[in-house]
């Protein structure tokens, strides 16, 4: 792996460690609900305690 690949990707990794450190202090976040494809749902309350990343993937 090369010289400039390697520190691109440290780079990368320090800030996105840094994003994460940042977002474990946020606001809290209002309780939803979600249905899930079996017909059942899940809401955010059961993770309490918990971190939880949501990934809201939109594709055209």
């Amino acid at each position: 792996m090369s010289n400039p690949l390697r520190k691109a990707m440290f780079t990368v990794l320090v800030i996105g460690t840094l994003l994460v450190a940042q977002a474990a202090h946020a606001a809290t976040v209002p309780d939803f609900t979600l249905p899930l494809l079996d017909g059942k749902s899940v809401a955010l309350k059961d993770f309490r305690g918990k971190p939880v990343l949501v990934n809201f993937f939109h594709s055209k």
